[in-house]
C-alpha cells in the first residue's frame, strides 16, 4: 500500500510504522467520535493524545488536508449511507455532527454537486419499485 508515494507496508521503516500507527488512531477515533458535533481539533488531538501543531502537521503531510476538512469530508461520506436508507435530511445532519441543517446541505452540495435531497432522489429512483416477472 502506499501513501503519498511511501511505502506503508510491514516492510518499511519504523518511520512509516508511526505513519500507519497514527492513521489507524486517526480512523479508531474519528469513527467513534464523528457524530459529536463538539468534534474540532483541539478535541480530535486531545482524543489522540498528540499537540493541535503535530496533528496539523500530520495531516499536512500524510492527508493533504486540515483536520477539519478531512472531518467534514468524513461526516458527508457517512451521511451517504443514510440519505440512501431513506433517513430525513435534519436526522442525517445531526446524525453525522452536522449542528446545522442548511450548513450540511452547502457542505453536501460543495462535496458531491447535488443537495441531500437531490441525492436521495436520484438514488431512490434507482431502486425498482416493484417484482417484475
Amino acid at each position: 500500500m502506499e501513501l503519498n508515494g511511501k511505502s506503508t507496508t510491514k516492510s518499511g521503516t519504523a518511520f512509516y510504522k508511526r505513519d500507519q500507527d497514527f492513521l489507524g488512531l486517526l480512523e479508531h477515533t474519528i469513527n467513534k467520535f464523528y457524530a459529536n458535533p463538539g468534534l474540532d481539533m483541539r478535541e480530535l488531538s486531545t482524543r489522540m493524545e498528540i499537540s493541535e501543531r503535530q496533528l496539523q502537521r500530520k495531516f499536512k503531510s500524510l492527508l493533504r488536508c486540515t483536520p477539519s476538512e478531512y472531518l467534514r469530508s468524513f461526516r458527508l461520506r457517512k451521511s451517504l449511507q443514510l440519505l440512501i436508507h431513506g433517513v430525513p435530511v435534519g436526522e442525517t445532519a445531526k446524525a453525522v455532527g452536522f449542528s446545522s441543517q442548511s450548513y450540511f446541505a452547502s457542505c453536501f452540495k460543495a462535496q458531491f454537486a447535488c443537495t441531500p435531497t437531490e441525492y436521495q432522489r436520484q438514488q431512490n429512483a434507482l431502486i425498482p419499485t416493484g417484482k417484475q416477472n
